[in-house]
C-alpha cells in the first residue's frame, strides 16, 4: 500500500511539473483585456523575467501568437543580412558597436523571439555588457522553460506546445534516436491550433503549434 501511494505521488508530481495550455483561454484573454494580459507581463519581461509566475509566463508567450508584433520573424530574416550575421561568438568590440544600436532597436520591439534574444547575448558579451548580457540569457531561459513545461509531449493531451513551426522540427532530435520509418500525422483543433505526431519506430512526440501555421 506504501508503494502504491509512493508511486502515485510521483507520477502526480510528474505531471504537476507541466501545465496544460489552455489555448481558447489565452486568446479570450489577450482579445478582451490585452493590457492586463499581455503588455503589462511583456514590461515586467523586459526588466525581471524572473518575476513572472510560469502561468503568467504561458500567457505572455503563448498569447503573443495572438498580438501583432512590431517585429515579426520575417523581419528578422530580412534584416539578416545587414544585422543579425555579424552576431556569432567571438565577435568583435569594433563589431558589436557598430550594430548594437541597430540590434536593440528591433529587440526592444520583441523580446519574446528566442533568435534575437540569443543574438543579443553575444552582442553583449562582445561589448561587456555583462548587465544586459544576463537579461538577455535570463529571458531565453524562461521562453525555453515555458516551451519545455508546457506538456510532456507524449499523448494527444500533453503536447509540447510552440508557436513557431521551426520549433516544431527541432522536437524531431526527440524521436530520431529511434530506428525505424519516420512518420508525421497532423490534425486541426477546435482552437485552430495544429496538432502533430512524429515518430521514428516506437519513438513518438506530439507537438501542438500554437494558432495554426502564420503565413
Amino acid at each position: 500500500m506504501k508503494n502504491l501511494s509512493k508511486l502515485l505521488l510521483v507520477l502526480f508530481s510528474f505531471n504537476f511539473c507541466f501545465s496544460q495550455i489552455n489555448v481558447e483561454q489565452i486568446k479570450k484573454n489577450v482579445a478582451d483585456n490585452p493590457q492586463e494580459y499581455y503588455y503589462e507581463y511583456l514590461e515586467i519581461f523586459k526588466k525581471s523575467p524572473e518575476k513572472l509566475s510560469q502561468e503568467q509566463l504561458n500567457q505572455l508567450y503563448y498569447g503573443s501568437r495572438f498580438i501583432k508584433t512590431e517585429y515579426a520573424l520575417v523581419n528578422y530574416n530580412n534584416d539578416y543580412e545587414k544585422i543579425w550575421k555579424f552576431a556569432k561568438k567571438g565577435m568583435s568590440k569594433g563589431k558589436a558597436q557598430k550594430i548594437v544600436s541597430f540590434a536593440e532597436e528591433k529587440y526592444l520591439k520583441n523580446p519574446l523571439e528566442k533568435e534575437i534574444l540569443l543574438n543579443m547575448t553575444v552582442i553583449y558579451s562582445a561589448l561587456d555588457e555583462t548587465m544586459k548580457k544576463e537579461i538577455c540569457d535570463a529571458q531565453y531561459k524562461a521562453i525555453i522553460n515555458t516551451i519545455e513545461n508546457s506538456g510532456t509531449g507524449l499523448s494527444e493531451d500533453s503536447p509540447v506546445c510552440v508557436i513557431r513551426a521551426g520549433d516544431m522540427i527541432s522536437m524531431l532530435k526527440r524521436v530520431m534516436v529511434g530506428f525505424g520509418d519516420f512518420k508525421q500525422k497532423d490534425k486541426e483543433l477546435p482552437d485552430g491550433s495544429l496538432l502533430t505526431e512524429y515518430s521514428v519506430g516506437e519513438n513518438k512526440i506530439f507537438v501542438k503549434l500554437v494558432g495554426g501555421i502564420q503565413f
